[in-house]
């Protein structure tokens, strides 16, 4: 446990850190006072003690303890579970952790494995102490609200990289990119993984949150969410294209350097068709006894492969 603190009328005031001790801070809890209590990387000794003193479902604290759940909002009988995964994006690599949050109607319990802290969320939850007077769900659209915002940034890094693959790609230097087309595919298609199965959801709660008040705020994440996942199609769109590109543009070198083969076959094919013609000691040649045929010959073969190169590169052969 990284810190725990009770919010009365919306200000925060310090509390215990042990889990054995919530049972009586809960019962001293009025109105819409609640506690609010934040774990990194629980063993599970201390999540089943967490688990017991918030009065957790047995199902809840298991998908807490294991950093393996897909993106959901399960409802209980009373409290929510909401599993979402943090993004961070750095050297064409995507990183996720796993954040577990359990709502209660007296508690809020913020579990992390990994990944960076939520302090700052809690920061500007605490600044308003007007809209904390509403209970845990302020506490919850908080750091919700954090993680959310933070795939867009995700996705706007990704999207400059997006932009320098596909300058490289149509640049006139010749490119290694499929490498890293691919890879940057693979780490969009993780991206989706952490964002995609949460939208849905959020769009359903943003209709039944309590208070009411807070509804329009929880549109707002799920309208955030669904603009992170546009993202991430487009960038997705855009790498397809960008390799498609980089194939067509890769199969034109190769056409380009077998017609410059060719043209360099032809070109030493004639000195070579001459030299052969001359070399097979025949009695009546033209020109064979005659003093300057052998400077003609060559003279003739560096005629006609000046022509024959002059109109390769005329017509970009060469």
């Amino acid at each position: 446990m990284i810190d725990c603190a009770v919010y009365v009328d919306g200000v925060r005031r310090d509390t215990d850190h042990d889990p054995d001790s919530l049972d009586e801070t809960l019962a001293g809890l009025t109105g819409n006072d609640f506690i609010w209590v934040g774990v990194n990387n629980p063993t599970h000794d201390e999540m089943e003690r967490l688990g017991k003193a918030l009065r957790m479902h047995p199902l809840a604290v298991e998908d807490t303890i294991g950093a393996h759940q897909r993106p959901k909002i399960e409802r209980y009988s009373d409290h929510v579970f909401i599993s979402m995964r943090a993004v961070s994006y750095s050297d064409d690599d995507i990183t996720t952790n796993e954040v577990n949050i359990c709502l209660g109607a007296r508690y809020l319990l913020t579990v992390r494995h990994g990944g960076a802290s939520l302090v700052d969320a809690r920061h500007r939850a605490e600044v308003s102490p007007d809209r904390l007077r509403h209970g845990p769900i302020v506490g919850l659209h908080a750091v919700v609200d954090s993680i959310v915002d933070h795939y867009e940034s995700v996705a706007a890094e990704l999207e400059t990289d997006v932009g320098e693959v596909e300058a490289s790609v149509f640049s006139p230097d010749r490119t290694e990119d499929s490498r890293r087309i691919y890879r940057l595919k693979r780490e969009t298609l993780e991206f989706r993984h952490a964002v995609a199965p949460l939208r849905d959801p959020m769009s359903r709660f943003a209709t039944v949150a309590d208070p009411e008040a807070l509804r329009p705020y929880f549109r707002d994440i799920a309208d955030h969410l669904q603009r992170a996942v546009d993202a991430i199609d487009s960038i997705d769109s855009l790498l397809s294209n960008a390799l498609n590109a980089y194939l067509a543009q890769l199969s034109v070198q190769q056409n380009e350097d077998m017609r410059k083969l060719a043209a360099g076959a032809a070109l030493f094919a004639i000195p070579t068709a001459l030299a052969g013609i001359y070399g097979m000691n025949f009695e009546h040649m033209p020109e064979l006894s005659w003093a300057f045929g052998y400077p003609l010959s060559l003279a003739l073969m560096g005629g006609v492969c000046w022509y024959v190169y002059r109109r390769f590169k005329k017509s970009g052969w060469l």
